[in-house]
């Protein structure tokens, strides 16, 4: 499957350019220390805040979305609290379903942090190849622009310790995470400490995956499939010597070599051997890249509590 088709990037710029979003009040200034709207007893949660007033049109769900965020909430747990920041994959959104059984994402990923005493942010965001519409800027920062109202606006009120940040995330989620982490501009002292990521593409330029990834005679038709979306990023890139540690597993085996055209798509696992090779060349000995592969979806979020505990400070 390639990476992303044009005709995929064209239905996109279809979907987008002939649907008017659905008109949106601006939001109202907050002062810090606001308490989130939306609160639900039921999951100790607040539901759907806004932390922006954009909607879109989401090509693979065919839905409307807008700039919205979950915050679950610990129980019992004095003290500054850390923070995790959710990004999930393209085709879902980012409400997670109290759903208790074993399987379910809240069991496998939100209770194991809010027992330990994390605050838990799941936030909807754009798409930088599938939101893409050619002409306008590549909407990457939405991710960055839900981690700073969530900072500058209800880290008070909620105890968040802005200082012992998180980010985590699958798909589309983990990689524009990872971006955000290595290239954002944080606010109210927002650092991230590490980073969990499943299935994660980290990088969005066609040039720097053919040559990284694609074998010399493939090279061409690779770049026929690929959508080039100006300023949408590239983690590989962007890591230096501060950058954050990061888990990231994949469904598969690592090529480590170059492959036709055919074999990179969207969660090609050799992004993160590639990302941990930058790791090791460039940045300090703690800040250390753990690439995973073979890891099947069920167990993607195993060890993640105890890897943010250890890098805590």
């Amino acid at each position: 499957m390639p990476l992303i088709s044009k005709s995929l990037w064209a239905a996109a710029a279809v979907f987008a350019a002939g649907f008017t979003p659905v008109a949106s009040q601006a939001l109202t200034q907050q002062a810090e220390g606001a308490v989130p709207p939306g609160y639900n007893a039921n999951c100790n949660c607040y539901r759907a805040v806004p932390y922006g007033s954009t909607t879109w049109l989401e090509p693979t769900t065919r839905k409307m979305a807008r700039q919205v965020m979950d915050i679950w909430m610990p129980t019992g747990f004095g003290g500054a609290r850390p923070i995790v920041y959710y990004g999930h994959p393209n085709g879902t959104s980012n409400f997670i379903a109290l759903d208790k059984t074993a399987g379910s994402l809240y069991s496998r990923f939100v209770k194991p942090l809010t027992d330990q005493g994390y605050i838990v942010v799941s936030y909807e965001f754009r798409h930088p190849v599938v939101n893409y519409v050619a002409g306008s800027p590549a909407p990457r920062y939405d991710i960055q622009k839900a981690i700073n109202y969530f900072a500058n606006q209800y880290a008070v009120t909620l105890n968040a310790d802005t200082t012992n940040s998180f980010i985590t995330g699958q798909s589309r989620g983990g990689g524009l995470g990872l971006l955000t982490a290595l290239t954002g501009s944080f606010t109210n002292g927002t650092t991230v400490r590490a980073l969990w990521t499943y299935q994660a593409q980290t990088t969005f330029n066609c040039t720097e995956m053919a040559n990284d990834f694609v074998l010399e005679s493939d090279r061409a038709l690779f770049m026929t499939q690929c959508t080039a979306v100006p300023g949408a990023g590239s983690s590989l890139k962007a890591v230096g010597p501060s950058a954050p540690p990061i888990h990231a597993a994949y469904d598969r085996p690592f090529r480590m070599e170059l492959v036709h055209a055919s074999d990179v798509d969207v969660h090609y696992p050799d992004f993160g051997y590639q990302l941990c090779r930058q790791y090791q060349a460039k940045t300090e000995g703690a800040n250390t890249c753990q690439a995973a592969p073979s890891v099947a979806g069920d167990t993607a979020w195993v060890g993640m509590a105890d890897y943010f505990n250890a890098h805590r400070q």
